[in-house]
């Protein structure tokens, strides 16, 4: 809609930017700017009036109106994007960080100038991706997790198991760890945690860095329907016509009809669109969620689509298979990897987790398969290119098929 008005309303004091290139950022590998995806110019061009270093208090939906710092303004369709807020599972002191936005990073990699330690609390996606930027930096990194395995909300325990094992020669981890207080002392950070039989440790950095996941902010939601975060429907519509919500304040449907909240970058992208359509008089529909995720630590590709094999609500088909990704034959240029696919019991592909060399290229064949309901059988008899040098006859995501629709009745 080339008539619309639009305006936007941002706290912060930076334009549109990549927040998953945040770690980058913290190593010193990529600039504040360079992350900088749609600068304010950008805006300025397109017709686009954006308030940065603005917050909005208020919203009355009855008389569609906003509270902001500047004043109040009306509107005719409302997009809430408020994301969300770190949580910490205890009380923060001294140094203490987390990494959520452009200011934290900053922060981060200026306090990592000087320092020789830093410790870690949550060993989930961005942990994990810290902890190898801090690395970089030659630190020596500790990352403290109560779970049992790293990596528990984007693979399954066998899957991350296999992570672990290729990259805990970099940083220590220690699992199956409650943190019971964080604390400065003499200038030293002290984080204290005790392990399933109650011992106690004590560690001791330079800083720390809090990761234990986020809370999505609703603050502005009141009047809405909200569970753990704001509900939205198939146009990205709140409970109120006419208000719709994107990104990690939000929550959805995935392909098995779970309630899930909205994570990832590229789902909130996906939603932005929708619901701006939407927001303009258009009719956009976003499907279930497939959750295609990866991420790529100290070398080792991780990648996942669908639920994880604790929150599929029926008993799953399941197929694995660990070889090379190229031919026997062609010897160390071939990588070792391992793939794993869900179906359901009339065969139809509900999620599959890699790890390895091209482990998100192989799962997006699994997203493509699970957004379109495709099964095992079709997956199977789709042909793959082959050449020696950079493809076997029949990819490792081919036979997890193969295995896994052996399995089927």
């Amino acid at each position: 809609n080339r008539e619309a008005e639009i305006k936007i309303f941002e706290k912060g004091s930076y334009p549109e930017y990549s927040k998953c290139a945040l770690p980058f950022v913290v190593s010193g590998e990529l600039s504040p700017d360079s992350v900088v995806e749609f600068s304010e110019e950008w805006f300025r061009n397109s017709d686009i009036e954006l308030r940065l270093n603005t917050s909005v208090s208020k919203i009355d939906f009855g008389n569609k109106v906003i509270e902001t710092t500047e004043g109040t303004e009306e509107y005719d369709s409302l997009i809430i994007a408020t994301g969300a807020s770190p949580f910490s599972p205890v009380e923060t002191a001294g140094r203490t960080y987390s990494l959520r936005n452009m200011d934290d990073a900053i922060s981060i990699r200026e306090e990592s100038k000087n320092a020789e330690r830093a410790i870690i609390i949550g060993a989930g996606l961005i942990g994990l991706e810290t902890a190898e930027s801090l690395v970089k930096k030659g630190l020596e990194v500790t990352v403290v997790e109560f779970l049992p395995e790293i990596l528990l909300t984007m693979v399954d325990e066998d899957m991350a198991k296999i992570v672990r094992k290729e990259i805990e020669e970099r940083i220590k981890i220690m699992l199956g760890h409650r943190v019971k207080e964080i604390k400065e002392k003499d200038g030293v950070m002290k984080v204290i945690s005790s392990d399933g039989s109650g011992k106690e440790t004590a560690l001791e950095g330079d800083f720390v860095i809090v990761a234990t996941g986020n809370r999505a902010n609703t603050k502005l939601a009141d009047g809405l329907s909200v569970e753990k975060a704001i509900i939205v429907n198939e146009k990205c519509e709140t409970s109120v016509r006419g208000v719709y919500a994107v990104g990690d304040c939000t929550q959805y449907v995935d392909i098995v009809g779970n309630a899930v909240p909205v994570g990832l970058g590229s789902v909130a992208v996906r939603q932005g669109m929708v619901a701006g359509t939407n927001a303009a008089g258009g009719n956009e529909i976003m499907p279930p969620l497939t959750n295609a995720r990866t991420t790529k630590i100290f070398g080792v590709e991780i990648a996942a689509v669908g639920p994880l094999r604790r929150n599929i609500p029926f008993n799953p088909i399941t197929g694995k298979f660990r070889g090379k990704t190229l031919p026997e034959y062609m010897g160390d240029l071939g990588e070792e990897a391992y793939v794993k696919v869900y179906a359901d019991s009339s065969g139809k592909i509900i999620g599959a987790q890699a790890v390895g060399r091209e482990a998100a290229q192989r799962i997006n064949k699994f997203a493509l398969a699970a957004h379109y309901g495709l099964t095992l059988e079709q997956l199977l008899k789709a042909e793959t290119a082959y050449a020696p040098a950079v493809a076997p006859v029949f990819d490792l995501s081919t036979l997890a098929c193969e295995i896994a629709k052996r399995r089927l009745r």
